[in-house]
This record gives structure tokens, C-alpha cells and sequence, in this order.
């Protein structure tokens, strides 16, 4: 499969981003169309739901995420050894990778199943490298269950799905825009597929939640002093609050009221604290590009 579009939101990082879609439902996404597939037809109708299907797909091997990467990023930007360092490494790793390629070829000269004709050679990389058993962030990150029966992003086809607030269809001559709120997903994530929410078919009010049943819905409240929260692009506040309500850090995070956390949000860089179920804003920065 190949993508039909990607869409642009202001989180850059997976650090931060929301669990579940329309948790945070003042997030802004916009979709935009690939070349082949940006025809105004396709999308005739659309605008008359109001909330859409997302599929797509995690990207759980591209680097950063969380506020560790970014403090590491930023650090490797600032010193040019270090930019050389991780170019260094990354030709080495696309050597070993020829390397890789030549073997497999002269294995096959030699005799040996073609990998690209054997069965499972179409399988993405997460099918040899998921596990069976997750820990669930709403359990606390302490307790396992069967990864079928979560939504984690580590599973053996990384595909995810996501209900999102129709907002409006952009008609224009390079193609629809389609643009979304309450997203859950990285800037630049690859949509796979776009289908309408029907509510006779997908709203199932007696549904069971299995575990997540069990465990109470729990947010942070924010302290974001006035003058931090001026400084936040114009119509973007509501958004980040609702991200930060969340808890951005890893399930089970140590109690550390001290350690500031960081995170990149649309072009700004958030620095955070969390004392118990308080989270307090104490700093904002202008980002740079992610």
C-alpha cells in the first residue's frame, strides 16, 4: 500500500502526543493530498459528516519522541562534532545494510530461497520484532496485557485508526485539504485510507471497555501563569492545555517535581513540571524546525 496523504498537525514529536483521538479535540490537523490522489471528486460528499476515519501508520523507528531526544537533538544541532558523529553513524549503518543485501543475493546465487518471493517477504519490520504482551499506559506501564488487546504503536503491522472531528473540505486547485480536530497523530504521519464515521454502524453505546473499564479516567490540572500563556501562538492555547491535561511523560514516571520536562509544540518549546496531579508551565521558548 502506498500513502494518499499525510497529514501536517503541531505536534512534531511523539513526545506529548495524545493517546486517544478527540481527547484533546481542539488539536488542528490538516490533510494533505499525494499528487496521484489529490482529485476534488474524491472527496464530493465528504463535508456532509461530520466526524471521519483515519487510517495509517505509526512510525515508531523515526527518531526523537521523547524529551530526552529532543534535548539530545537540540545538543547534536549546537555542536558540529556531533552532527558528524551521527552522519558517521548513519553511513555506517547503510554500509551494513549493502553489506546485508550482498550477502542475500549471493545466498540466493548460491541456491537459497529468494527473500523477496518466500512466504512472509512482504511483512513489514514490526512483525519481527513485536511482542505478544504490552503494558498499557491507562494500567500505569506496570501491568501486561495481550497486545490485541490495546492500541499500542508496537505491533506486528504498525497501522493505527483514528475517529477525528470533520472541520472542513478545502477545495482547492492543487487538490482538498482536509482539515480535522481532536488528531492523535505526529506531523507528517502517512494516511493510509479516509472513511466516513457513520454513527448507526459505529456507535455502540453498550460497548464494553474490558480493562480500561476498570481504571478511572485521571487528567493533571495545569497552572500556565498568564504570562507564559500570552506568549503561545494565537489560537493554539486551548490545544496545548488540553495535551498537557494528558500527562505527556511515560506511564509510571518517578515522582521528580523538579526535573523540567520539555515539549515541542506548534514551533514552541514547552518546559513543564509535575508535582503530583499538577502540572505547572514554566517556561516557553521559540522551537526551531523539528
Amino acid at each position: 500500500m502506498e500513502p494518499i496523504a499525510h497529514i501536517h498537525t503541531d505536534m512534531p514529536q511523539k513526545f506529548g502526543i495524545p493517546r486517544n483521538s478527540l481527547v484533546a479535540p481542539h488539536l488542528h490537523g490538516r490533510i494533505v493530498f499525494e499528487p496521484e490522489f489529490s482529485s476534488n471528486l474524491a472527496v464530493t460528499g465528504l463535508d456532509g459528516f461530520s466526524h471521519i476515519w483515519l487510517l495509517w501508520q505509526f512510525e515508531n523507528r523515526v527518531p526523537g519522541g521523547t524529551a530526552g531526544d529532543i534535548a539530545a537533538d537540540a545538543a547534536a544541532a549546537s555542536v558540529p562534532d556531533a552532527a558528524a558523529d551521527s552522519n558517521a553513524a548513519a553511513d555506517a549503518d547503510a554500509a551494513a545494510a549493502l553489506d546485508a543485501a550482498a550477502a542475500s543475493s549471493a545466498a540466493v546465487d548460491a541456491g537459497a530461497p529468494n527473500s523477496a518471493t518466500a512466504p512472509g517477504a512482504h511483512r513489514h519490520p514490526a512483525a519481527d520484532t513485536w511482542s505478544p504482551t504490552v503494558r498499557p499506559p491507562r494500567l500505569g506501564g506496570s501491568k501486561r496485557m495481550g497486545v490485541f488487546a490495546t492500541r499500542s504503536p508496537f505491533r506486528p503491522n504498525p497501522i493505527g485508526l483514528s475517529c477525528v472531528k470533520l472541520d472542513r473540505v478545502e477545495l482547492t486547485d492543487a487538490g482538498p485539504i482536509i482539515h480535522v480536530f481532536g488528531a492523535d497523530l505526529r506531523d507528517g504521519t502517512p494516511i493510509y485510507d479516509i472513511k466516513p464515521y457513520i454513527p448507526f454502524a459505529d456507535c455502540h453505546p453498550d460497548a464494553a471497555a474490558g480493562f480500561v473499564d476498570e481504571v478511572p479516567w485521571h487528567e493533571l490540572s495545569v497552572d500556565f501563569p498568564d504570562d507564559l500563556a500570552k506568549q503561545i501562538t494565537p489560537g493554539k492555547l486551548d490545544g496545548l492545555v488540553e495535551v498537557l491535561r494528558q500527562d505527556p511523560r511515560r506511564a509510571g514516571s518517578k515522582h521528580e517535581p523538579k526535573r523540567v520536562y520539555r515539549l515541542a509544540y506548534a514551533g514552541q518549546d514547552i518546559g513543564f513540571t509535575v508535582d503530583g496531579d499538577t502540572l505547572h508551565v514554566v517556561e516557553i521558548r521559540e522551537g526551531r524546525n523539528w
